[in-house]
């Protein structure tokens, strides 16, 4: 079902792979899959029928979008969703009384403000999983539904979250205290990515007979994933990452508010951190 997101999540891509050293965000393509996707890119359209499966169509195939989580979710969603919208509809309406008394009180001798915190639900890279694979079973069935062209099937996933970080599990079985010189430092990445994921690499392999490519996008970021080249991609990862949560991830917002001695008054942003 096209929207805003699934729009903004396109967007992403476009201007991920339109940067410097756009190669590095190919995994397993050859020069001519690189130029089928820039076609793609420049061709493609969102689906008329925008309640229906699938989000844009071009020539050859199509391009669904999903989201997914590593938050626990419910019959409503991701729990974290669920907190945010309701944090952020708290914070609006105590800013604009904040404001309103402000303004009704004016005070010179005294700087005021406000701020709230919201601690993130517990995050798991097994909450990933299970959101992972439902919603591909999910979009798969209306692909099998789908009667349009499907020569070439694209996932957009997109992991908005951000609350994973992995680190290359190197010395898994080294011996305590060996030293290993400057051979080799593991990677940490601070944000979850599909392409050190060999678990879900495994997964999606096994339906690359009907999705041709996986853009993954996560924050300002994506990687382009051509399936049929899966093995080729694990062969160069002989060890498996550490997947686990930030500790203590806390959403904070403040305003503040100064009165001057000829009564104008400076108001301050609510930022984010």
């Amino acid at each position: 079902m096209m929207g805003e997101k699934e729009q903004r999540c396109l967007n992403t891509v476009i201007r991920s792979l339109n940067c410097e050293g756009s190669l590095k965000k190919y995994f397993g393509l050859l020069q001519e899959d690189i130029d089928e996707i820039n076609n793609i890119l420049k061709t493609i359209n969102p689906n008329e029928k925008s309640s229906e499966f699938p989000d844009f169509v071009f020539k050859n195939g199509f391009i669904e979008h999903f989201q997914i989580t590593s938050s626990r979710t419910n019959k409503d969603g991701a729990k974290q969703l669920e907190e945010l919208s309701l944090f952020k509809n708290k914070v609006e309406k105590e800013t604009k009384r904040f404001k309103e008394d402000c303004n009704a009180n004016p005070d010179c001798n005294k700087i005021r403000s406000g701020s709230w915190a919201m601690k993130y639900p517990k995050h798991s890279y097994e909450y990933l999983c299970a959101s992972f694979k439902k919603n591909w079973e999910n979009h798969l069935e209306s692909y099998n539904k789908y009667t349009g062209n499907k020569n070439i099937g694209i996932f957009m996933i997109e992991y908005t979250d951000q609350a994973l970080e992995m680190y290359e599990n190197v010395y898994d079985d080294w011996i305590n205290g060996m030293t290993n010189g400057d051979l080799r430092e593991p990677e940490k990445l601070e944000c979850y990515r599909l392409t050190r994921d060999k678990n879900l690499l495994e997964y999606i392999y096994s339906f690359k007979e009907n999705i041709k490519y996986v853009f993954f996008v996560y924050g300002k970021d994506c990687e382009i994933i051509k399936l049929e080249s899966i093995p080729y991609l694990l062969k160069l990862m002989p060890w498996n990452y550490v997947i686990a949560p930030y500790m203590g991830t806390t959403l904070v917002a403040s305003i503040y508010s100064v009165t001057m001695p000829d009564d104008s008054e400076k108001e301050g942003k609510i930022y984010n951190e």
